[in-house]
C-alpha cells in the first residue's frame, strides 16, 4: 500500500482508475457521482487500482494513496470502510490506556465470585477472537442452574477515559468478510476482555433457577472470575447435538493446546451441551408460547482456506447450537432489564414498538395475492394491539411449513413479515420489545462489541454496588440516538461488504465453471423495473425488466409481482426462477441476471412457478398504504433484536 501525505485539502475519498486516453481516470466508489481527472503531484497508478484521492486544482483529484489492485477483495472493502467514514484503528493515547488497563486489571478484588472450578465453555465462529460470553449449566434434582458469564469491560474501561470515548464515537465493532474494525483496541478486545479458554477472566455473571418447565425461579447479578475450559465453535456443538447432521466436524482445540473433547472429558462436555440445549429448549419454548415472532435470516457465512484466504461462502442456517446461545443470551438481557426497570435505573433500554396495524393490513393483502393463506384481520383502523401480536405471531408460525411444502418464498415470504415490523432502537424510555413479546430487554451479553452494553453493565453494577455509574438522563438520551444511528450505517455498509465479497466468490465460480452455468433462484424483491433474484444458495442479483422479453410489466396493485399487460405473465414475490449471469461488477457489489431458459411464467412454471394470468389479476382490497414494490433482497434486513 503506498501512501502520500494529505496537504489538507479534504478528506480522502475513494475511487477505481480507469485510462482515458493519455489521462487517468478515476471513477467514483459507492456513490452515484461522476468521475474526475487524476491531477498531476500524486502518486502514480495502475489501471484498475483503487486508491484515495483529495481534491486538487481545477476540478481533479490528486491521489494520496494506492489502496492495492481491484480485483482483489481487501482493497475494495477498505474503500468501503473509508466511503463510509469508518474510523480505523486507534490513536497513541488510546492504545497506551488500554495497554494500561490490561496490565492493571483487578483480579484480586475480593468481591467477586470465583467461579473458576465451575466447568465453562464458550460456543463462537471457527473465526471468532473476541468471545463475549460463557455459558455453565448443571441440573440438580428437579432444578436447573445456569450461568451466563459476560466479559467485564468496564472493569477495564473506565468511564470517561480515552478507550470509553472512542468506543462511545464508534459505538460498535464493525465486521467485515475479512476483518473486524474493532469497538475496542485489540489489547482489550482480543485480548484480556476476550473468555479465551483455559484464561483467567473478569466477568458479570448472571446466575439463574429454572424449573423442569423452564420457569426462571431466582436470578441473581455479581462480578466473578471465571476459566473457560473450551472454546467450541457452532459447527462442532451441532456434531454433539446432532450427531448424523452432515455439518459435523472435528473436535477444535482451546488455547491451551488441549482437545476440545480428549477422552477423559469426552462425556462430561456432551453431558454439558446436552443438558444447556435442554434448558434452551425449554425457554424457546416458553418464548413462542408468550408470543414472540419466528422469524430466521440468512447471513452469509464464509470459509477460509488454511492461509485465511476466502473460498466460499453458505447461507448460514439456524442450528441447535445458535438456538442454544440464543436463548442463554436472551434470558440473561431480560433478567438485566428487568432488575433495572425493579430499581429504576438510568439504562438504555433496547425497545421495539408494536407495527402500524396499517402495515400489518398491507403485508396480509401482499401474502393474499400471492396465495398465501392469511389469518382474518379486522379493518386496520379498529385492530387492537393484541389483535396485531396475536395475527403477526400466527403467520411467523404458519409461514415456514408453506414454504418448505410449497416451495416456494423461502426467504420472500418471512422477509415481507419482517418488512412489516418497526425497527427495533436503543432508548432510556422501555416501551418493551415486541418482536420478542418481552415487557423489557436490553443488550447487555456483548460488551466488547456493542457500546449499549457497556451503558448497561455500568448502570447494573452502580445499583449493586460494586462500582460502576449511571449517565445522566440527557446523556443517556443522546448516546442512546447515536447508537441507533450508527447501527442502521453499520447495518447498509456491512450488507454492501457481504455483496462486494460475494460478488468475488461468484466470478471465481464462474471463472471455473463457464459462464453458462445456470442457477436455480427466488424472486425476494421487485419494483417497476425488475427483479431481484437469490440465486446459488447464497448470492443475489438483478433481472432488469428488459429480460423478460418483448411485453409491458407493470407492478401489481400491491407490489407482489410484475405483470406482462399484453401476455399475463405474473413474476410474483417468492416464485422460483433458473438464472444465469449476464454481468458481475466485483468493486460494486453487482450482479446482472437474465432467464436461463428464456422468458418463464405464463403458467409453464410448474408448482410455484411464475404463473400466467388473465389480465390484470384481481386483488384484496386494502386500507393500507400502497407498498410500492419490495426490495431488496434477503440481506436487505437483519434479524437484530
Amino acid at each position: 500500500m503506498k501512501h502520500q501525505a494529505d496537504p489538507g485539502r479534504g478528506q480522502p475519498r475513494p475511487f477505481q482508475v480507469a485510462r482515458w486516453g493519455k489521462f487517468w481516470s478515476l471513477e467514483p466508489l459507492f456513490v452515484d457521482e461522476r468521475s474526475f481527472l487524476a491531477a498531476k503531484g500524486g502518486l502514480p497508478p495502475q489501471a484498475g487500482d483503487i486508491v484515495l484521492a483529495v481534491p486538487a486544482q481545477g476540478d481533479r483529484r490528486r491521489i494520496v494513496e494506492i489502496l492495492g489492485p481491484g480485483d482483489q477483495l481487501a482493497p475494495v472493502l477498505k474503500a468501503l470502510l473509508y466511503a463510509q467514514g469508518v474510523r480505523q484503528g486507534f490513536s497513541d493515547e488510546v492504545v497506551a490506556a488500554a495497554r494500561a488497563a490490561a496490565e492493571r486489571g483487578d483480579r484480586n478484588d475480593q468481591r467477586r465470585h470465583d467461579l473458576r472450578e465451575l466447568p465453562t465453555f464458550t460456543i463462537d465462529p471457527d473465526t471468532a477472537r473476541d468471545f463475549d460470553d460463557a455459558i455453565s449449566v448443571q441440573r440438580e434434582g428437579d432444578r436447573y442452574h445456569a450461568w451466563v458469564h459476560i466479559a467485564d469491560v468496564s472493569a477495564y474501561v473506565p468511564a470517561g477515559g480515552p478507550v470509553d470515548l472512542e468506543a462511545r464515537q464508534r459505538t460498535a465493532s464493525v465486521y467485515l468478510p475479512l476483518w473486524a474494525e474493532p469497538m475496542l483496541p485489540e489489547e482489550l478486545s482480543a485480548g484480556v476482555c476476550s473468555l479465551q479458554a483455559g484464561q483467567d477472566r473478569l466477568c458479570v455473571t448472571v446466575e439463574f433457577v429454572f424449573d423442569d418447565q423452564g420457569r426462571r425461579h431466582a436470578s441473581h447479578f455479581y462480578r466473578s472470575v471465571i476459566r473457560s475450559d473450551h472454546r467450541l465453535t457452532y459447527g462442532f456443538v451441532d456434531s454433539v447435538l446432532v450427531p448424523d447432521a452432515p455439518t459435523a466436524e472435528a473436535p477444535p482445540r482451546d488455547t491451551a493446546g488441549a482437545s476440545a473433547v480428549g477422552e477423559a472429558a469426552d462425556a462430561e462436555l456432551v453431558a454439558h451441551l446436552r443438558l444447556a440445549q435442554e434448558v434452551a429448549t425449554l425457554l424457546r419454548g416458553r418464548r413462542y408460547a408468550r408470543g414472540a415472532l419466528q422469524i430466521g435470516s440468512f447471513e452469509p457465512e464464509y470459509r477460509f482456506d488454511a492461509s485465511g484466504r476466502l473460498i466460499g461462502a453458505a447461507s448460514r442456517p439456524e442450528t441447535p447450537s445458535h438456538a442454544l446461545v440464543e436463548e442463554f443470551m436472551l434470558a440473561a438481557n431480560e433478567a438485566v432489564a428487568e432488575r433495572l426497570l425493579e430499581v429504576e435505573a438510568g439504562a438504555i433500554y433496547r425497545v421495539h414498538e408494536s407495527p402500524d396495524p396499517y402495515a400489518v393490513d398491507a403485508l396480509l393483502a401482499t401474502l393474499a395475492d400471492l396465495g398465501v393463506p392469511t389469518p382474518p384481520f379486522p379493518p386496520p383502523e379498529q385492530a387492537t394491539p393484541e389483535q396485531v401480536t396475536a395475527t403477526l405471531h400466527r403467520l411467523s408460525q404458519q409461514l415456514p411449513a408453506l414454504t418448505a411444502h410449497e416451495g416456494r418464498g423461502r426467504i420472500a415470504f418471512p422477509q415481507l413479515l419482517l418488512r412489516s415490523l418497526k425497527q427495533a432502537v436503543y432508548s432510556p424510555e422501555n416501551v418493551g420489545h415486541f418482536g420478542l413479546a418481552s415487557d423489557g430487554y436490553v443488550h447487555f451479553t456483548s460488551p466488547i462489541r456493542r457500546y449499549p452494553d457497556l451503558v448497561v453493565h455500568r448502570a447494573l453494577l452502580h445499583r449493586l454496588g460494586l462500582d460502576g455509574e449511571e449517565l445522566e438522563r440527557s446523556t443517556l438520551t443522546d448516546v442512546a440516538a447515536l447508537c441507533s444511528i450508527t447501527e442502521r450505517g453499520i447495518d447498509k455498509l456491512e450488507l454492501k461488504a457481504d455483496d462486494i465479497a460475494l460478488c468475488f466468490l461468484l466470478h471465481e465460480f464462474l471463472g471455473q465453471t463457464g459462464w453458462e452455468h445456470v442457477f436455480e433462484g427466488e424472486i425476494v424483491g421487485l419494483h417497476g423495473s425488475g427483479l431481484f433474484i437469490h440465486f446459488g444458495g447464497t448470492y443475489e442479483g438483478y433481472l432488469h425488466v428488459r429480460r423478460l422479453g418483448d411485453d409491458r410489466y407493470y407492478e401489481s396493485e400491491v407490489g407482489s409481482s410484475l405483470d406482462g399487460a399484453a401476455s399475463g405473465r405474473r413474476y410474483r414475490l417468492g416464485d422460483p426462477v433458473r438464472v444465469r449471469v449476464v454481468r458481475v461488477d466485483k468493486v460494486r457489489g453487482r450482479v446482472d441476471l437474465e432467464l436461463a431458459d428464456g422468458v418463464q411464467g405464463g403458467g409453464a412454471g410448474g408448482r410455484g412457478g411464475a404463473q400466467a394470468s388473465g389480465g390484470r389479476p384481481k386483488h384484496r382490497p386494502s386500507a393500507g398504504r400502497r407498498r410500492g414494490g419490495h426490495r431488496p433482497g434477503p440481506r436487505g434486513h437483519r434479524r437484530r433484536s
